[in-house]
C-alpha cells in the first residue's frame, strides 16, 4: 500500500513540473509588445557610465573614536572583605556529590565536598569550588561549569586575614 502511494505522490509530482513547464512565459514588467524596429541613427560617441560618488573611505579616517585610556579598578587588599565561594550542587548521597566533584575536576578545577547537617537530623553533601579572592577568577570558574551544564550559586565569605 506504501509503495503504491509513493508512486503516486512521484507522478504527481513530475505532471507538476510538466505542467510547470508548459505555461507560457510571462514577459518582463515594462516590456510592451515587440516594436518595429526604426531606422539606425548615425552612432554617437558613447556616454560613459556615471561612477556613484562614494565618500564613506574618506569619512571613516575622520570618524574614527578613540577611547580615552581608563586604569582597571583592582581593591586594595586591605579593601576587599570578601572572597567568592562557588557551589555547584548539594546531594543527600555522598556518592552523587563524589560524582559531581568528579566531573567538575575533568574542567580543571578543585572541588570539595563538605558534609552538612541541618538542625532537623538530615545530612547534605555540598559540593563547593574556590574560594576565589578575585572575582574574574570567580566568573571563569563559573564559565566552565555552565559549559557543562551546572548552573552554580556564588556565595560571598568572610575573608580570613
Amino acid at each position: 500500500m506504501r509503495w503504491i502511494l509513493s508512486l503516486a505522490a512521484i507522478g504527481g509530482f513530475i505532471g507538476f513540473i510538466v505542467y510547470l513547464n508548459t505555461l507560457p512565459t510571462e514577459p518582463e514588467r515594462g516590456a510592451s509588445a515587440p516594436a518595429v524596429q526604426a531606422p539606425a541613427k548615425p552612432a554617437a560617441e558613447p556616454v560613459p557610465k556615471a561612477r556613484p560618488d562614494y565618500r564613506f573611505y574618506d569619512m571613516l579616517p575622520d570618524s574614527e573614536v578613540v577611547p580615552p585610556a581608563v586604569e582597571e579598578y583592582r581593591p586594595s587588599p586591605s579593601q576587599q572583605t570578601t572572597r567568592y565561594l562557588v557551589q555547584t550542587g548539594s546531594f543527600r548521597s555522598q556518592e552523587d556529590a563524589e560524582r559531581q566533584r568528579a566531573q567538575i575536576g575533568f574542567q580543571g578545577l578543585r572541588a570539595t565536598v563538605s558534609r552538612i547537617e541541618l538542625d532537623s537530623g538530615s545530612v547534605w553533601y555540598r559540593v563547593n569550588v574556590g574560594p576565589f579572592d578575585s572575582r574574574s577568577q570567580m566568573n571563569s570558574a563559573v564559565d566552565k561549569l555552565v559549559a557543562i551544564s551546572i548552573q552554580p550559586l556564588v556565595r560571598h565569605i568572610p575573608k580570613e586575614d
